[in-house]
């Protein structure tokens, strides 16, 4: 993947020079050697703005700026941490100013959308030099980020326009297609680069392959069978999935031993989550698909978006303010390579932290190599305490107090929604460039791996109505995490859904699943009470850009439903 990152600043070019508009009466000839007329001829140019495209994908990681997670906050897994209304805290506050609102749509359409589109415009034209197979492999991987940007804003928004080609001068009149038209578009552009991308290799760090067309495949033909009511895109679903499943795909496997850093105390389940173990070389044949990140490396990490000065960003999140905490001798702990600096705003609901491990609390998912549930004392300025457990005790008024060692409370209250809760350890990892302080790390993000492919295909079998190949797959995952087994009566829509949250925590947009499954409104009512009082059945798709809106004086376009 260093090729990659490093190719990453050209391809930057390319990305914005794709949308230039001309004056009918120029004759242009194009002199900068980074313009599409002259890079996209041959092999080297179509594999520059290729990358373009994975850095792009990327840079969805960063969409939510330095403070925000848009697609785990204010869903049944994540609250919003701060005293404030944000962060989906408040969803009278989600609106078609709202800053996410208009993120994911400018990156969808700006940055996936026009590049996809300036690749595959450019790549019939006679003067391209490409053999077959390298023509092939191009094309899908373009039209994989298509549909995958598409897919996202079907999910999202609903029905959005569709814009399958560059656009050369200003458009006014953009008009919605359905929702339904978008997911048959995305399965057309899917089907079609499951044809023509390879099958996966030991040298695919990174890369798209055929078995993320099908992944993905199996999720759109769920989401196609839920909109229209044709059960066959059950079917359909469930053998996307199957063909990576069985290796038609590309080799790939649940990872049922250790693997990777063995000196470090961990299980399977936490070395498939730790630095520089999420693909293929490291022997993780689990990864279908990983952002990568590398630190001290040019293309290495996200920095175009919110001041994002690079990395992954995960711990920043989801960790807990521990810096906060103090010693009873008023010392407080340090950010360290095993404890670095996160700063609260996304706190695990209590669903995710105490509910769903009820069914079997020795679920190896929950064990503390993955998921730390003690804390210590880490700050040597303080040799009484240093590398002691910190000790808690509820006061009088319920709050959570440090206490000593004879069970004698402080007068230290811990703020269970910033400072001390549960800590999700996928997260842990190696500081990006080596900066403690900052809370990211050099993680490579899993967007696919092949757990969630066996819960894609469990739904299918589900919504099928064959209850008993959907618990065969569920307890594929389950017996990996050493859990409880389940029969075929045990299975609903809910329980497929806490699974996700138990295998998928962090990886999975969760925002998305639940309005895919048509659930987001209920799971929060039941699930998060700083959200439940505000959500409405509407907040399950986001209103469209006012901006948007205001700009096509060509047509009118509706917005959703109970937005302005």
């Amino acid at each position: 993947m260093r090729k990659i990152k490093i190719t990453a600043i050209i391809a930057t070019v390319l990305c914005l020079s794709g949308s230039g508009c001309k004056e009918s009466f120029l004759d242009e000839v194009p002199l900068d050697r980074f313009s599409p007329e002259n890079l996209l001829v041959d092999e080297a140019g179509f594999e520059t703005a290729v990358v373009a495209l994975y850095q792009a994908a990327r840079e969805e990681h960063t969409l939510g700026g330095v403070n925000f997670d848009y697609m785990n906050l204010g869903t049944d897994v994540a609250v919003w941490g701060r005293p404030d209304s944000r962060g989906f805290k408040d969803y009278t506050l989600l609106n078609s100013q709202f800053d996410a609102v208009n993120t994911y749509w400018d990156w969808a359409y700006r940055n996936m959308i026009r590049q996809s589109n300036l690749i595959l415009d450019n790549i019939n034209k006679p003067n391209v030099t490409l053999s077959p197979a390298a023509k092939a492999s191009f094309s899908g991987q373009a039209k994989f980020f298509r549909a995958y940007a598409y897919n996202i804003l079907a999910t999202l928004y609903g029905g959005v326009p569709i814009v399958e080609s560059q656009i050369s001068e200003p458009k006014f009149d953009f008009q919605r297609s359905t929702k339904l038209e978008v997911l048959q578009f995305v399965r057309k552009d899917l089907e079609e680069a499951a044809v023509d991308l390879p099958a996966v290799t030991n040298e695919s760090n990174g890369r798209i392959y055929k078995a993320a067309a099908n992944h993905l495949l199996s999720e759109v033909y769920l989401s196609l069978g839920m909109e229209t009511g044709d059960v066959t895109f059950y079917d359909k679903s469930i053998a996307a999935a199957t063909t990576v499943i069985s290796g038609a795909a590309g080799k790939y496997q649940l990872m049922t031993q250790r693997f990777g850093d063995l000196t470090r105390p961990g299980d399977v389940f936490s070395d498939l989550f730790w630095t520089n173990q999420q693909n293929r070389a490291s022997g993780n044949l689990e990864v279908i698909w990983a952002w990568q990140f590398e630190s001290f490396t040019l293309g290495g990490g996200t920095g175009t978006t919110a001041g994002i000065n690079g990395g992954n960003n995960h711990l920043r999140l989801w960790a807990m303010e521990y810096d906060r905490i103090r010693t009873p001798n008023a010392v407080a702990n340090i950010s360290s390579d095993s404890l670095q600096r996160g700063i609260g705003v996304l706190i695990p609901t209590n669903y995710f932290k105490y509910d769903i491990w009820k069914l079997d609390p020795k679920d190896m998912r929950n064990s503390s190599y993955n998921i730390r549930r003690e804390f210590y004392y880490d700050n040597p300025a303080d040799p009484q305490y240093f590398g002691k457990k910190i000790l808690t005790k509820k006061d009088a008024q319920g709050r959570l107090v440090v206490a000593l060692e004879n069970g004698t409370l402080t007068t230290q209250i811990l703020d269970t929604a910033r400072m001390y809760y549960p800590w999700i350890r996928k997260i842990d990892g190696l500081a990006y460039n080596n900066d403690v302080t900052a809370g990211r790390t050099s993680n490579d993000i899993i967007v696919m791996r092949l757990a969630e492919t066996y819960l894609l295909r469990a739904e299918a079998y589900f919504r099928k109505g064959d209850k008993t190949l959907a618990a065969a797959d569920l307890n594929t995952i389950r017996t990996r995490a050493r859990a409880k087994l389940i029969t075929a009566q045990d299975v609903t829509v809910d329980f497929i859904l806490d699974e996700r949250a138990r295998e998928l925590i962090i990886e999975e947009p969760r925002r998305r699943t639940l309005a895919r499954m048509g659930v987001l409104y209920d799971r929060v009512r039941k699930y998060n009470p700083a959200s439940a009082g505000t959500i409405k059945p509407n907040n399950a798709l986001w209103p469209l850009p006012l901006k948007v809106i205001d700009s096509n004086t060509g047509f009118k376009l509706d917005q959703n439903p109970g937005y302005n």
